[in-house]
């Protein structure tokens, strides 16, 4: 089930982060170091801030939050992340449907993300595009969807 997400809900959605982010390996090759610095900002007081000034929904499963998406007014994608035992199995194209349609009623036209090497496909499988390939200082890839 798709809903809002809660300032309740920072807890899990903080578990979520955490976890997704440690299955990237694609992007920090399991360096505790580089984990640790994707880690720095995705804090409970850092997602009680992002979630005042944005709009973000969970994906739970029996109570449980299993994913989350954080969208800005402007139609970038801030966050958005599954936890890894729940991927492939529908939940972050829901949260990234959801999203879409939220953006599609507030007029939007485009979004935007910065997309890691490991969720890059995915995306391009919900047609994104890539709109500038990442130089060597940075991590992720900015991409565009026109809707």
């Amino acid at each position: 089930m798709i809903r809002a997400a809660k300032i309740q809900d920072i807890p899990e959605i903080l578990h979520v982060l955490q976890e997704s982010i440690r299955s990237c390996v694609q992007d920090h090759q399991r360096v505790e170091s580089k984990i640790q610095a994707w880690l720095e900002n995705k804090t409970h007081s850092h997602l009680l801030l992002w979630m005042h000034y944005n709009d973000s929904w969970i994906y739970s499963i029996n109570q449980q939050t299993v994913g989350f998406i954080m969208v800005s007014d402007t139609g970038k994608i801030l966050l958005n992340y599954t936890l890894p035992e729940m991927q492939h199995q529908g939940i972050g194209s829901a949260l990234l449907n959801s999203a879409i349609s939220h953006l599609k009623l507030k007029g939007l036209q485009q979004i935007t993300l910065d997309s890691t090497q490991t969720a890059m496909s995915f995306y391009q499988k919900h047609g994104f595009q890539i709109r500038a390939y990442a130089t060597p200082e940075q991590h992720t890839i900015p991409m565009i969807k026109y809707i």
